[in-house]
C-alpha cells in the first residue's frame, strides 16, 4: 500500500462513523483524505520511545517510554484542537464537540503501549489515525453531527485495564497485579493520573455512545495473503487457556526398556498432536 492509499484506507474505517458535512455554502467536491505522510512520520516519532535495537518497541504500561510517549499524544490531540484530559483509569481522551448536542458521541481509538519487543502499530495506528481524522476535519473546517471522542486506553497490553474499566469489569484483586513496569496496577493508574479509588466512576452506560470504532492493523496475515488493503471485522476470535500437567516416571533412561517406561514428554507429544488435529478438523477459518 502506498501512503496516499494509507491515508486513504484511515480515513475509509474512522470516517465511516462520521455523520458530517461541510459549512452552509460550501460544497466539498472532493473527498476528505488523512494526511498519510503527517500520520507515518507521527507514528515513527511514538516509536522512538521504548525503541528496541532489532526493531519494535518495549513501550510496556505505566514505564518512563509509556508516559514520554502518553505526552507525545497529547501534544497531537493539542495540535487537532482537541484538549486531552484523563480519565480516573488513566484513559487519554479528547473531544470534538457536535452540531447536535443531544446525539450520543461516537467514540474512537485505540492504545499506545506495547507488549514487551511488541510491534510499532499495534495500537498506536488506531490511537494516531483518530487523531489524525479529527485534524484532517478541523483543517478543512467540515462539522460533524454527533460529538467525537477519541480515546487511548491505558494497559491494553497487560490487562485490557482501561478498556474494561470503562464497562465497569475491573476487579479489585486485579488492581494488586504487579505489570512488566514493575508497579502493580493501582499503583500504575496512580501514576499516570487516574485514581485507582475511583475506578467505578469511569464506567459508561451502554446508550452513553453512539458507536466505538478501532482501526487496527490485522494480526492474523488474511489481508495480506489475499492482497486486500483494508477490511471490516466480521468476527473476533475466542480464547480459552488450560492449564494441562502430564505425569510420568523417573526412571534410569539408559537401562528402562521401552516398553515399561512412563515417558510424560511422549504423552504429551500425543496430546498436543491429538488437539492440532481436533481444531483443524472442524470447518471455518
Amino acid at each position: 500500500m502506498n501512503r496516499r492509499e494509507f491515508g486513504a484506507s484511515v480515513l475509509a474505517a474512522s470516517g465511516a462513523a462520521l455523520t458530517g458535512s461541510a459549512p452552509p455554502g460550501r460544497l466539498r467536491q472532493q473527498p476528505l483524505r488523512v494526511n498519510g505522510e503527517r500520520l507515518l512520520t507521527q507514528l515513527g516519532e511514538l516509536s522512538e520511545f521504548g525503541k528496541n535495537p532489532q526493531g519494535g518497541v518495549s513501550r510496556v504500561a505505566y514505564s518512563d517510554a509509556d508516559a514520554a510517549g502518553r505526552d507525545y499524544v497529547m501534544s497531537l490531540m493539542r495540535a487537532a484542537e482537541l484538549e486531552p484530559t484523563i480519565d480516573l483509569a488513566g484513559n487519554i481522551l479528547g473531544r470534538r464537540g457536535g452540531s447536535d448536542s443531544s446525539l450520543a458521541p461516537i467514540m474512537f481509538g485505540s492504545h499506545i503501549d506495547s507488549v514487551p519487543e511488541g510491534g510499532n502499530y499495534d495500537g498506536p495506528l488506531g490511537s494516531l489515525g483518530a487523531i489524525e481524522l479529527i485534524r484532517t476535519l478541523d483543517e478543512n473546517e467540515v462539522a460533524n453531527r454527533h460529538p467525537l471522542e477519541v480515546v487511548v486506553f491505558q494497559n491494553e497490553e497487560g490487562g485490557k485495564t482501561g478498556s474494561r474499566a470503562m464497562i465497569g469489569e475491573v476487579r479489585p484483586r486485579e488492581l494488586d497485579l504487579v505489570t512488566h513496569s514493575g508497579k502493580t496496577i493501582a499503583q500504575g493508574i496512580d501514576h499516570i493520573g487516574g485514581d485507582s479509588a475511583r475506578l467505578d466512576e469511569v464506567r459508561r452506560e451502554p446508550n452513553s455512545l453512539a458507536a466505538f470504532l478501532e482501526l487496527h492493523v490485522e494480526q492474523g496475515g488474511v489481508l495480506d495473503h489475499e492482497g486486500i488493503d483494508i477490511g471490516v471485522v466480521e468476527g473476533i476470535v475466542g480464547i480459552r487457556r488450560w492449564n494441562v500437567t502430564v505425569s510420568g516416571f523417573a526412571n534410569h533412561a539408559g537401562t528402562t526398556p521401552m516398553d515399561i517406561r512412563q515417558d510424560a514428554l511422549l504423552a504429551g507429544a500425543r496430546f498436543v498432536d491429538a488437539v492440532n488435529r481436533v481444531v483443524r478438523s472442524v470447518p471455518g477459518r
